[in-house]
Parts: C-alpha cells; structure tokens; sequence
C-alpha cells in the first residue's frame, strides 16, 4: 500500500500544484490531508489527482459547508476526524488543534495517527503505531515544502 500524506496548504496553489505534479509520479492509492486547506478554490486543484483524498478540517478552515460539498462530489471524504484504510487495521488523521484528542488517538486502536497543524515534519513510532506530521505543503512557516510517502509501513518527509 504506497499513498500520500500532506497538511497545511493553506491555499498556495502553485504549492499545491508542483505537489499534485509529483504526487502523480509518485504513483499513490490516495491522500490524506491533514487540515488547512482553507479555500473551495484550493480544494478543487486536488481535483487533478484522480485519487481518493481524505481530509481532516484543520482550524483555518473557514468554509466548511462548502469545503464539505465540494469533497462530496469528488468522492472524498472530509470531517474532524477521518479514518482511512491500512493493510494492517486502520489510520486516522486529525489536524491537531487539541492536544487533548491528539493524546486520545495517540492510546487508540488505530496504527497510524496523522498530524497536522504545528508545520513540522515528524515521523515517531510508538511501539505498534506510528505518529507522523508531514510538515507543510504551503512553506509559509518554515521555508521547507514538504510531504510523506507511507509504503508499506516505510514511511518518509520528502522535500519538494
């Protein structure tokens, strides 16, 4: 199982673009995106994967309503908290705004939590469980771009 793990967009579109350009060559099953998407106009550029795209609504999205419809008529799924499919049990992304439920989920079945929120690249494992930031895709905090490969339980931050 090889797919892609981004966050924090944060409506750079031509950010987003060189993504979904090596994102195509990287050849994922899907995306998840871990919140801050922000605008309907930056949602619709996900359009041009051709992939499922499960996204976690981070605190700088503002339109969710219509952030909600747009994913609908793609496929995708969209909400607070989203699991995905794992070969092994399952994934949940959440942006990361509480660390109340980020503790929660990090004690939970699930084998793989996805963070957003903080725009720092992390990959931690926790005995049976991973826990991964992939960084930002906007580099408006840090300077760096950058997104995670999950294949097969190799997971790492690539830098574009």
């Amino acid at each position: 199982m090889r797919f892609a793990i981004i966050s924090d967009t944060h409506d750079n579109v031509p950010a987003i673009r060189e993504l979904i350009k090596r994102l195509k060559e990287e050849r994922v099953e899907f995306v998840v995106h871990a919140g801050d998407i922000v605008a309907p106009f930056a949602m619709k550029e996900f359009r041009e994967l051709g992939v499922k795209v499960f996204f976690a609504f981070g605190n700088n999205d503002g339109e969710r309503k219509l952030l909600t419809k747009i994913a609908e008529e793609n496929g995708w799924e969209i909400g607070d908290v989203i699991t995905f499919p794992l070969d092994e049990g399952k994934g949940v992304v959440y942006h990361g705004t509480d660390t109340r439920m980020v503790d929660v989920l990090r004690n939970s079945k699930y084998k793989l939590l996805v963070l957003g929120h903080t725009h720092e690249p992390l990959i931690e494992k926790l005995e049976d469980k991973f826990v991964v930031n992939p960084g930002e895709v906007c580099g408006y905090l840090t300077g760096n771009r950058t997104y995670s490969i999950f294949d097969d339980w190799d997971i790492s931050i690539v830098e574009f």
